[in-house]
């Protein structure tokens, strides 16, 4: 008689796709952990975009810079402010601004745009909001280009005690080693845009008219948000103390987020009533991220 022998099959993963906290932390978990792989796909995201391009991502700071010279020198006779500090405040506004908005426009997309790899690739849905994330922090890098190329032809204006914003303002202190403070300021940006991209891209999946009215607000979000006209305009013409005009801002998460990275980008006087606000936002964010994780990751398959 012949012995039979038996084969011995590998052990099987299970992965726990049911609605509990645990799962959903651990798909957030593993997607941190993949960086090679939401790495290379932004990367890719970038690569493809600009293929066959003669300056190829270059086009990315050259639009950045006609935009910011265009408005910063119409707005700058507008307000009457003075142009070697108002085009980079408008400058890093408008840095910060894109890659905020892309966070709320692309991370609304991230989970349809992504829809044949959702269904052969057995990744996290993590990894396809940091591969969001990524490529805009690539073009983030990119539009950094001309806010050096601008601190290199205003410095002597950014470095002065008491320089003005706009005519009549506060005076601000100047740049100085609280510059470093951006990278923070920046991280905590970055962290928010990835359960902003979770959130919205989970709803946007099954709900298909998000996408567009995430579009539709952020048009009103940029004009009531200070990014082409400084704070201090509020407060020259609302001279009231308390007044309801200047909760315009205050009352507007997104001057928070602007605020921590460009004050200290272009020496403004910086406040932790913002970093508080924005710390605040960011735990309230991840929690509701967190639960749309628990409750919808396993059904984003289908959706899409």
């Amino acid at each position: 008689m012949q012995a039979t022998s038996v084969v011995e099959e590998p052990p099987v993963t299970v992965v726990h796709a049911g609605r509990n906290f645990p799962a959903a932390i651990s798909d957030i978990r593993r997607g941190f952990g993949q960086r090679e792989l939401w790495a290379y796909l932004g990367w890719q995201d970038i690569k493809q975009r600009y293929r066959r391009s003669v300056i190829g991502p270059l086009w990315i700071t050259l639009s950045m810079a006609v935009t910011a010279a265009g408005l910063g020198l119409l707005y700058s006779q507008l307000f009457e402010t003075p142009i070697g500090t108002f085009l980079p405040y408008l400058t890093v506004g408008f840095i910060v601004w894109n890659f905020m908005l892309g966070c709320m426009t692309d991370g609304s997309d991230t989970f349809i745009s992504n829809e044949g790899l959702i269904k052969h690739l057995p990744a996290p849905l993590t990894v396809y909001a940091l591969r969001t994330v990524w490529r805009l922090t690539l073009m983030f890098a990119h539009n950094m280009l001309v806010y050096f190329a601008v601190l290199a032809i205003f410095f002597s204006d950014l470095v002065r005690d008491g320089y003005i914003l706009s005519s009549g303002g506060a005076p601000q202190p100047g740049l100085d080693w609280t510059i470093i403070t951006a990278v923070p300021a920046f991280v905590l940006i970055a962290v928010n845009g990835t359960w902003v991209a979770l959130l919205f891209g989970i709803i946007s999946t099954r709900y298909r008219d998000i996408p567009q009215v995430v579009n539709a607000l952020t048009q009103l979000l940029f004009f009531v948000t200070p990014i082409v006209w400084p704070v201090d305009i509020l407060a020259q013409k609302f001279k009231e103390t308390g007044s309801w005009q200047m909760l315009v801002a205050e009352l507007n998460p997104l001057y928070h987020f602007i605020q921590i990275l460009r004050a200290p980008l272009i020496g403004s006087e910086q406040s932790w009533h913002h970093w508080v606000v924005v710390l605040g936002i960011t735990v309230l964010g991840w929690a509701l991220a967190l639960l749309a994780m628990r409750n919808y990751r396993a059904r984003v398959s289908y959706w899409v």
